[in-house]
Protein backbone atom coordinates (compact mmCIF):
# COMPACT_ATOMS: atom_id res chain seq x y z
CA UNK A 1 0.00 0.00 0.00
CA UNK A 2 1.48 3.28 -0.64
CA UNK A 3 0.79 6.43 1.41
CA UNK A 4 -1.37 8.19 -0.60
CA UNK A 5 -3.48 5.07 -0.75
CA UNK A 6 -2.95 4.32 2.80
CA UNK A 7 -4.60 8.13 3.74
CA UNK A 8 -7.28 7.45 0.57
CA UNK A 9 -8.63 4.49 2.96
CA UNK A 10 -8.31 6.44 6.12
CA UNK A 11 -9.61 9.62 5.37
CA UNK A 12 -12.20 9.09 2.30
CA UNK A 13 -10.26 10.41 0.08
CA UNK A 14 -12.47 10.97 -3.39
CA UNK A 15 -15.03 9.12 -1.66
CA UNK A 16 -17.20 12.49 -2.66
CA UNK A 17 -16.35 14.25 -5.76
CA UNK A 18 -13.54 17.09 -5.20
CA UNK A 19 -11.67 20.02 -6.22
CA UNK A 20 -8.56 18.29 -6.66
CA UNK A 21 -6.42 15.33 -5.73
CA UNK A 22 -8.11 14.49 -2.24
CA UNK A 23 -5.23 11.00 -1.75
CA UNK A 24 -1.86 13.30 -2.49
CA UNK A 25 -3.87 16.43 -0.12
CA UNK A 26 -4.86 13.99 2.70
CA UNK A 27 -1.12 12.26 2.43
CA UNK A 28 0.53 16.01 2.35
CA UNK A 29 -1.84 17.41 5.24
CA UNK A 30 -1.84 14.23 7.67
CA UNK A 31 0.32 11.14 6.65
CA UNK A 32 2.28 11.35 9.80
CA UNK A 33 -0.99 10.02 11.47
CA UNK A 34 0.49 6.92 9.97
CA UNK A 35 3.30 6.63 12.33
CA UNK A 36 1.12 7.29 15.50
CA UNK A 37 0.78 4.96 18.53
CA UNK A 38 -1.81 2.30 17.82
CA UNK A 39 -3.34 2.75 20.70
CA UNK A 40 -4.22 7.09 19.54
CA UNK A 41 -4.02 6.52 15.90
CA UNK A 42 -7.70 5.80 15.38
CA UNK A 43 -8.63 8.96 17.48
CA UNK A 44 -6.67 10.89 15.25
CA UNK A 45 -7.99 8.93 12.11
CA UNK A 46 -11.61 8.92 13.70
CA UNK A 47 -12.01 12.94 13.77
CA UNK A 48 -9.57 13.82 10.38
CA UNK A 49 -12.05 11.69 8.60
CA UNK A 50 -15.37 13.41 9.78
CA UNK A 51 -13.23 16.82 8.62
CA UNK A 52 -12.63 15.77 5.55
CA UNK A 53 -15.93 14.44 4.19
CA UNK A 54 -17.57 17.71 5.51
CA UNK A 55 -14.61 19.35 3.82
CA UNK A 56 -15.77 17.56 0.25
CA UNK A 57 -19.43 18.15 0.73
CA UNK A 58 -18.89 21.52 0.84
CA UNK A 59 -16.60 21.13 -2.29
CA UNK A 60 -20.02 19.24 -3.79
CA UNK A 61 -21.89 21.84 -3.28
CA UNK A 62 -19.43 24.15 -5.21
CA UNK A 63 -19.82 22.39 -8.26
CA UNK A 64 -23.26 22.05 -7.92
CA UNK A 65 -23.35 18.06 -6.87
CA UNK A 66 -26.75 16.70 -4.99
CA UNK A 67 -26.08 16.03 -1.37
CA UNK A 68 -27.28 12.94 -0.32
CA UNK A 69 -29.84 13.12 2.86
CA UNK A 70 -27.03 10.29 4.53
CA UNK A 71 -23.98 11.69 3.60
CA UNK A 72 -22.10 11.04 6.97
CA UNK A 73 -22.31 14.48 8.18
CA UNK A 74 -23.53 15.24 12.19
CA UNK A 75 -24.35 18.15 13.79
CA UNK A 76 -22.63 16.07 16.74
CA UNK A 77 -19.04 15.22 16.61
CA UNK A 78 -19.15 12.33 18.20
CA UNK A 79 -16.24 12.80 21.68
CA UNK A 80 -16.02 15.85 21.58
CA UNK A 81 -15.62 18.38 24.49
CA UNK A 82 -18.30 20.96 24.73
CA UNK A 83 -15.98 23.68 23.37
CA UNK A 84 -15.30 20.98 20.82
CA UNK A 85 -18.42 20.67 19.74
CA UNK A 86 -18.81 24.21 19.39
CA UNK A 87 -15.94 24.62 17.02
CA UNK A 88 -17.47 21.81 15.04
CA UNK A 89 -20.82 24.04 14.50
CA UNK A 90 -18.52 27.16 13.31
CA UNK A 91 -16.48 25.25 11.48
CA UNK A 92 -19.64 23.66 9.15
CA UNK A 93 -20.99 26.93 9.22
CA UNK A 94 -18.08 28.39 7.90
CA UNK A 95 -17.75 25.85 5.25
CA UNK A 96 -21.13 26.60 4.18
CA UNK A 97 -20.27 30.71 4.29
CA UNK A 98 -17.19 30.18 2.12
CA UNK A 99 -17.34 27.28 -0.62
CA UNK A 100 -18.47 28.37 -3.93
CA UNK A 101 -17.72 30.49 -7.39
CA UNK A 102 -19.60 33.62 -6.21
CA UNK A 103 -17.49 33.86 -3.10
CA UNK A 104 -16.50 37.57 -2.55
CA UNK A 105 -13.83 38.33 0.29
CA UNK A 106 -14.35 42.38 0.54
CA UNK A 107 -11.74 43.50 3.03
CA UNK A 108 -8.44 42.32 4.29
CA UNK A 109 -10.29 41.75 7.96
CA UNK A 110 -12.98 39.67 6.28
CA UNK A 111 -10.31 37.42 5.14
CA UNK A 112 -8.98 37.10 8.52
CA UNK A 113 -11.57 36.17 10.03
CA UNK A 114 -12.53 34.08 6.86
CA UNK A 115 -9.41 31.77 8.13
CA UNK A 116 -10.41 31.79 11.86
CA UNK A 117 -13.75 30.62 11.00
CA UNK A 118 -12.54 27.91 8.69
CA UNK A 119 -8.87 26.64 9.95
CA UNK A 120 -8.92 28.11 13.69
CA UNK A 121 -12.65 26.58 14.12
CA UNK A 122 -11.19 22.76 12.15
CA UNK A 123 -7.66 22.82 14.61
CA UNK A 124 -9.99 23.28 18.05
CA UNK A 125 -11.04 19.88 16.84
CA UNK A 126 -7.94 17.91 17.20
CA UNK A 127 -7.44 15.52 20.05
CA UNK A 128 -6.12 15.41 22.61
CA UNK A 129 -6.40 19.62 23.51
CA UNK A 130 -5.91 20.64 26.94
CA UNK A 131 -8.57 23.48 27.80
CA UNK A 132 -5.91 26.28 28.08
CA UNK A 133 -4.58 24.92 24.62
CA UNK A 134 -7.68 26.50 22.39
CA UNK A 135 -7.36 29.86 22.01
CA UNK A 136 -3.79 28.98 21.08
CA UNK A 137 -4.23 26.64 18.34
CA UNK A 138 -6.77 28.32 16.81
CA UNK A 139 -4.51 30.82 16.14
CA UNK A 140 -2.14 28.23 14.53
CA UNK A 141 -5.36 27.49 12.54
CA UNK A 142 -5.64 30.99 11.03
CA UNK A 143 -1.91 30.48 9.94
CA UNK A 144 -2.31 26.79 8.27
CA UNK A 145 -5.39 28.04 6.49
CA UNK A 146 -3.54 30.91 4.91
CA UNK A 147 -0.82 28.24 3.51
CA UNK A 148 -3.58 25.85 2.83
CA UNK A 149 -4.94 28.69 0.28
CA UNK A 150 -1.66 29.61 -1.28
CA UNK A 151 -0.74 26.31 -1.75
CA UNK A 152 -3.93 25.68 -3.92
CA UNK A 153 -4.10 28.96 -5.61
CA UNK A 154 -3.95 26.92 -8.54
CA UNK A 155 -6.97 24.75 -8.10
CA UNK A 156 -8.88 27.18 -7.15
CA UNK A 157 -8.27 29.68 -9.79
CA UNK A 158 -9.13 26.82 -12.14
CA UNK A 159 -12.36 26.38 -10.61
CA UNK A 160 -13.20 30.01 -10.46
CA UNK A 161 -12.57 30.52 -6.86
CA UNK A 162 -10.47 33.71 -5.41
CA UNK A 163 -10.17 34.13 -1.77
CA UNK A 164 -7.76 37.32 -2.01
CA UNK A 165 -9.74 40.25 -0.69
CA UNK A 166 -10.96 42.86 -2.90
CA UNK A 167 -9.45 46.05 -1.20
CA UNK A 168 -6.16 44.34 -1.31
CA UNK A 169 -6.13 43.62 -4.91
CA UNK A 170 -7.84 47.08 -5.82
CA UNK A 171 -4.98 48.43 -4.20
CA UNK A 172 -2.61 46.69 -6.30
CA UNK A 173 -4.35 47.11 -9.87
CA UNK A 174 -5.40 43.64 -10.13
CA UNK A 175 -8.96 42.09 -9.98
CA UNK A 176 -10.45 38.66 -9.15
CA UNK A 177 -10.55 38.04 -12.26
CA UNK A 178 -6.99 38.23 -13.12
CA UNK A 179 -6.10 35.73 -10.45
CA UNK A 180 -9.24 33.35 -11.98
CA UNK A 181 -7.76 33.24 -15.02
CA UNK A 182 -3.85 33.16 -14.23
CA UNK A 183 -3.09 36.60 -16.28
CA UNK A 184 -2.10 38.22 -12.89
CA UNK A 185 1.32 35.54 -13.01
CA UNK A 186 2.07 38.00 -16.23
CA UNK A 187 1.85 41.40 -14.39
CA UNK A 188 4.37 43.42 -12.40
CA UNK A 189 1.82 43.84 -9.41
CA UNK A 190 0.95 40.11 -8.76
CA UNK A 191 4.89 40.44 -7.56
CA UNK A 192 3.59 43.97 -5.78
CA UNK A 193 0.83 41.72 -4.05
CA UNK A 194 2.62 38.90 -2.99
CA UNK A 195 5.76 40.71 -1.85
CA UNK A 196 2.99 42.48 0.74
CA UNK A 197 1.72 38.85 1.42
CA UNK A 198 4.75 37.23 2.42
CA UNK A 199 6.29 39.95 4.03
CA UNK A 200 3.37 41.93 5.76
CA UNK A 201 0.52 40.09 6.29
CA UNK A 202 1.65 36.70 6.99
CA UNK A 203 4.13 37.94 9.93
CA UNK A 204 1.04 39.34 11.40
CA UNK A 205 -0.31 35.78 11.67
CA UNK A 206 3.03 34.54 12.46
CA UNK A 207 3.08 37.06 15.98
CA UNK A 208 -0.29 35.83 16.48
CA UNK A 209 0.32 31.99 15.93
CA UNK A 210 3.24 31.89 17.96
CA UNK A 211 1.12 31.39 21.00
CA UNK A 212 0.87 27.98 20.31
CA UNK A 213 4.74 27.73 19.24
CA UNK A 214 5.22 28.93 23.33
CA UNK A 215 2.57 25.28 24.70
CA UNK A 216 5.08 23.34 26.35
CA UNK A 217 2.48 20.74 27.67
CA UNK A 218 1.15 19.67 24.62
CA UNK A 219 0.28 15.98 23.92
CA UNK A 220 3.34 14.41 22.05
CA UNK A 221 0.68 13.89 19.12
CA UNK A 222 -0.37 17.38 19.14
CA UNK A 223 3.27 18.25 19.01
CA UNK A 224 3.66 16.10 16.05
CA UNK A 225 0.91 18.00 14.63
CA UNK A 226 2.61 21.35 15.40
CA UNK A 227 5.96 19.71 13.71
CA UNK A 228 4.75 18.72 10.78
CA UNK A 229 2.71 21.62 9.94
CA UNK A 230 5.17 24.00 10.54
CA UNK A 231 7.30 21.69 7.69
CA UNK A 232 4.16 22.19 5.50
CA UNK A 233 4.79 25.54 5.65
CA UNK A 234 7.98 25.65 4.59
CA UNK A 235 8.19 23.64 1.86
CA UNK A 236 5.17 25.27 0.65
CA UNK A 237 6.78 28.93 1.11
CA UNK A 238 10.03 27.61 -0.48
CA UNK A 239 8.60 26.36 -3.33
CA UNK A 240 6.16 29.25 -3.41
CA UNK A 241 9.37 31.60 -3.68
CA UNK A 242 11.68 29.40 -5.97
CA UNK A 243 9.07 29.74 -8.95
CA UNK A 244 8.71 33.65 -8.45
CA UNK A 245 5.04 33.98 -7.15
CA UNK A 246 3.82 31.45 -10.36
CA UNK A 247 1.16 28.85 -9.05
CA UNK A 248 0.71 26.94 -12.19
CA UNK A 249 4.12 26.46 -11.59
CA UNK A 250 4.15 25.67 -8.35
CA UNK A 251 1.55 23.04 -8.62
CA UNK A 252 3.82 21.01 -10.72
CA UNK A 253 6.53 21.34 -8.99
CA UNK A 254 4.98 20.74 -5.21
CA UNK A 255 2.38 18.20 -6.27
CA UNK A 256 5.38 16.32 -8.48
CA UNK A 257 7.01 16.20 -5.10
CA UNK A 258 4.14 14.93 -3.06
CA UNK A 259 3.11 12.43 -5.34
CA UNK A 260 7.04 11.45 -5.44
CA UNK A 261 6.68 10.61 -1.36
CA UNK A 262 3.53 9.39 -1.93
CA UNK A 263 4.44 6.34 -4.37
CA UNK A 264 6.57 4.18 -2.67
CA UNK A 265 5.03 1.36 -0.65
CA UNK A 266 4.63 1.34 3.18
CA UNK A 267 4.92 -1.43 6.00
CA UNK A 268 3.03 -1.66 8.85
CA UNK A 269 0.51 0.93 9.64
CA UNK A 270 -3.48 -0.53 9.82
Amino acid sequence: MTGAAWAASKFASSSHAALGDDALKDFDNADWVRELPASIRPAWVERIRAIRIADRLAENATLHAVRAANDGVSETLEGACPAGQAAWTQYLAALGAYHGRNLRVRTISDHRRMLDRLSGSLLQLVPFLLPHHFEAIRAFGVLDQFFNNLRDLAEDAAQGICYFPEDVLARFGLRREDVVNGRCRRILAWRELMVYWLDEYLPELERAAARFDACDDLDPSVLRLRNEFRARHARILDTFCAVDFDFERFAEEYWGEVRAKAEPAIIGAA
